[in-house]
C-alpha cells in the first residue's frame, strides 16, 4: 500500500512500515510513545498527521487524525519527550515539541508558561476570548485574545471595568500606604460599574445580579465584599451605560429591550394604590388604579 493511498494524494510526510507486520497496526494501548523512543528525527513532519492537544495540568500529547492509518512509527497516541538530564539549568522548563518551533521563547521558568507556550504556538485549538463589548474592534474572531490575562486587562485598562486594583504595590510604610490609598480611589472613580451586573475576576463571565446574585455561574467565585457595596450603593438611575457602545454582547442576550428604570425589570408598579402594569412596559395597558372613596 503506498503513501498516496494511505493519504488521500496530501502532501504529508512518508511513512516507515514494518514488513513483519500485518497493517493496520495498532500498538498496545499501555505502551507510551515518545518522539525519541519511535525515532523521529527533530523538526519532523510527522507532526502533521496528529492533531496536537493541551489540556491544562495535563501533559501534552499527539493523537492521529482519523483520516491517517497507524502504523509502528506513527501509533495513535505520542507523548513528548522529558528533557534530558543536565541539559538545562534547574528550574527551566524548554519546549520539547518535535516539530519546527517558532516561538520567541524556548525556555521557561514555570510550567504555567511552557504549557500556554504549547497551546499558543503549537496546539491545534487554540485559546480564543473575544471581547464582549459589541463594538470593540476585538470582539471579532480574527481579532481576540490568545490570552486570557491580557484580555482581563484589556477589560480593566480599557473598558474602564473594576477587576483588580490601581497599579504599584501596597506597602506598609504608611507614606507609600497612604499614596497606593490615594491612587486607590482616583482608580476607583473613573470605573464604571453597573447597578446591574458585576464580572468575575476569575473566569471573566459577566453576571446579573437579579439572576445569579453575587456567585457566578460559571465557576462559582463569590464577587468580592467592597465589589458589592460599590454597586449596592448606586441608585437605580445606574443601571446601565449611558453610552449604548459600552453595552456588550452579553447584555443583549440577557435584556433583548431597554432595561426599566420605572419598575425595575418587574412589569409592575405600586404607587400605593396596588400593583399595576408599568406603563412603560405595557404601553395598552396604562394604569389602572382603583377610584378613591374618602370618607365623609
Amino acid at each position: 500500500m503506498s503513501n498516496s493511498s494511505l493519504y488521500g494524494n496530501n502532501s504529508l510526510p512518508p511513512q516507515q512500515y514494518d514488513s513483519s507486520l500485518n497493517y493496520p497496526y495498532f500498538p498496545e494501548a499501555e505502551t507510551r510513545h515518545t518522539p525519541s523512543s519511535l525515532g523521529w528525527p527533530r523538526g519532523t513532519e510527522l507532526v502533521k498527521l496528529y492533531k496536537f492537544i493541551v489540556s491544562k495540568g495535563k501533559s501534552p500529547y499527539f493523537q492521529l487524525q482519523q483520516r491517517f492509518t497507524p502504523t509502528y512509527e506513527t501509533p495513535q497516541k505520542v507523548y513528548l519527550d522529558e528533557p534530558a538530564p543536565g541539559s538545562y539549568k534547574k528550574n527551566t522548563f524548554p519546549c520539547q515539541y518535535p516539530g519546527i518551533c517558532n516561538g520567541k521563547v524556548a525556555a521557561f521558568g514555570r510550567p504555567a508558561d511552557l504549557e500556554r507556550h504549547y497551546k499558543n504556538v503549537h496546539a491545534d485549538e487554540k485559546d480564543s476570548f473575544r471581547c464582549d463589548y459589541r463594538k470593540c474592534s476585538r470582539s471579532k474572531v480574527d481579532n481576540a485574545f490568545t490570552r486570557k490575562d491580557h484580555y482581563r486587562d484589556h477589560l480593566r485598562d480599557y473598558h474602564k471595568e473594576d477587576i483588580g486594583c490601581a497599579k504599584g504595590e501596597k506597602s506598609s510604610k504608611e507614606k507609600d500606604k497612604i499614596k497606593w490609598q490615594k491612587a486607590q480611589r482616583a482608580w476607583l472613580d473613573e470605573r464604571n460599574i453597573s447597578y446591574t451586573n458585576w464580572r468575575c475576576v476569575r473566569c471573566l463571565t459577566k453576571n446579573y445580579v437579579e439572576q445569579q446574585g453575587w456567585e457566578c455561574s460559571t465557576c462559582k467565585s463569590p464577587c468580592e465584599e467592597d465589589r458589592v457595596r460599590a454597586r449596592q450603593n448606586l441608585g437605580p438611575g445606574m443601571q446601565t451605560p449611558d453610552d449604548r457602545s459600552e453595552v456588550t454582547m452579553v447584555d443583549d442576550a440577557q435584556y433583548a429591550a431597554p432595561y426599566c428604570a420605572t419598575c425595575h425589570g418587574t412589569s409592575y408598579v405600586d404607587y400605593g394604590y396596588g400593583a399595576s402594569p408599568c406603563s412603560d412596559c405595557h404601553p395598552a395597558a396604562g394604569y389602572s388604579y382603583q377610584p378613591i372613596v374618602y370618607q365623609q
